[in-house]
């Protein structure tokens, strides 16, 4: 048996990225980012489609950046505090950016999330494989929810392609390819003898076959306990993941979440596209399972509430569990200077109200940024649905409850 192991490789930059670990969990690093409090210093969020196939496509994101750059300055008009500490965040936001369309084409990183704010010491970035939309924001903390829709839609996922002599092992998360790894063994191959002679050397190849099988099924459960992987997809010809499953540990089993057929000889990359797109698909599948549970036991006074005035006294006691919204769910709200709570507009047009618990004046907020921040901070979960009549119904969020 031959053993071959690679990892993947840090995304190359102009400067340094915020992780030395490139297994580390993407979702701890996320609930860092939701705990950070408040800066009196401009902080700078930055989403981008580095999923370019052109020259042109890269001078867009070169056009795009300089053009909300500009925008943000004009805005900071009046605040010459936040103009002098934007400065260097600028310059140090374009040599990055500028360092990432110059670097050669990486299949496995096909966005980037960038959090800087030089007056806190932050400057944090995320490769991803899966695109965000082209977005740069501005305030006093960073804007999250690009990142943890994606981050919800990936769980770190072991895949393995198995053969009857081979097997290739991917280790995936939001980020891309973080590890990866071969088996190769010798099995015999037929020969044209008939009779006894072929039964026993069919014997002979089905036994060498098992030998492999058996030590994949012993390095895929190794590649398991480890801790890093939350789910498991099976690949290769029927007949044979059949054999290869029964060689497997029950707790291993039962992490399974999809089983496909795929030729071995297919490209790499589109290997990843497509085991990337299942895994959506079936992320998807999942949460419209976990909606419906939710509409269901909301009328029965269970652990759930639909609506946003619901969602929004839920997350003010603390209660949320998981957190669901539409993606077309965009509501703006008031945050109270004074206690923090949370209030919704009776029409968009309508200025922030007064906090209707200690009577004091709000700010303008996205209230779905909010909300989410906050249920991160107690270790919840955000997940997105792209259709849902049930949510749509009750403003597009829900969420399941810890405690009533």
């Amino acid at each position: 048996m031959r053993l071959c192991l690679s990892y993947g490789v840090s995304p190359p930059a102009s400067e340094a990225h915020s992780k030395g670990d490139p297994l580390m969990e993407m979702k701890s690093e996320i609930r860092r980012l939701a705990r950070m409090e408040e800066s009196p210093y401009p902080f700078c969020s930055l989403y981008l489609n580095t999923k370019w196939d052109d020259e042109q496509q890269r001078e867009r994101i070169r056009l795009f950046l300089k053009n909300q750059l500009k925008k943000v300055n004009d805005q900071m008009r009046d605040r010459e505090d936040w103009q002098k500490a934007f400065s260097t965040d600028q310059e140090r936001i374009e040599r990055y950016v500028e360092g990432l369309i110059r670097q050669v084409d990486d299949e496995t990183t096909n966005g980037v999330a960038l959090f800087c704010c030089g007056g806190t010491g932050t400057f944090l970035t995320y490769p991803s494989l899966v695109p965000f939309n082209n977005e740069f924001s501005i305030s006093n903390l960073p804007r999250l929810q690009p990142l943890v829709r994606l981050s919800s839609q990936y769980q770190n996922t072991l895949a393995v392609m198995v053969e009857t002599d081979s097997a290739r092992f991917f280790g995936l998360s939001l980020e891309g390819m973080k590890a990866e790894s071969s088996i190769e063994s010798y099995v015999p191959g037929r020969h044209d003898q008939g009779g006894w002679a072929q039964m026993r050397y069919q014997r002979h190849i089905e036994d060498h076959r098992d030998k492999h099988h058996k030590d994949v099924a012993e390095r895929l459960t190794e590649l398991f306990d480890s801790g890093q992987w939350r789910r498991v997809v099976l690949m290769g010809q029927e007949r044979t993941v059949a054999n290869f499953k029964a060689f497997l540990p029950e707790r291993i089993k039962q992490s399974i979440t999809d089983v496909f057929s795929i030729d071995f000889s297919e490209e790499r990359s589109k290997i990843l596209r497509r085991l990337f797109e299942r895994l959506l698909q079936k992320e998807r599948e999942k949460v419209t399972q976990e909606v419906q549970q939710l509409v269901e036991r909301t009328p029965q006074g269970g652990l759930a509430t639909l609506g946003l005035l619901g969602v929004l006294e839920a997350a003010e006691r603390k209660q949320i569990h998981t957190l669901y919204l539409l993606t077309s769910f965009s509501e703006r709200g008031g945050k109270c200077f004074r206690c923090q709570t949370l209030t919704p507009l009776s029409t968009p047009q309508e200025p922030s109200p007064r906090c209707p618990i200690c009577k004091e004046e709000t700010q303008g907020v996205d209230l779905a940024e909010e909300i989410i921040r906050g249920v991160l901070r107690q270790d919840g979960e955000v997940k997105w649905v792209d259709t849902s009549p049930a949510l749509k119904e009750h403003e597009g969020i829900g969420a399941s409850l810890r405690f009533r």
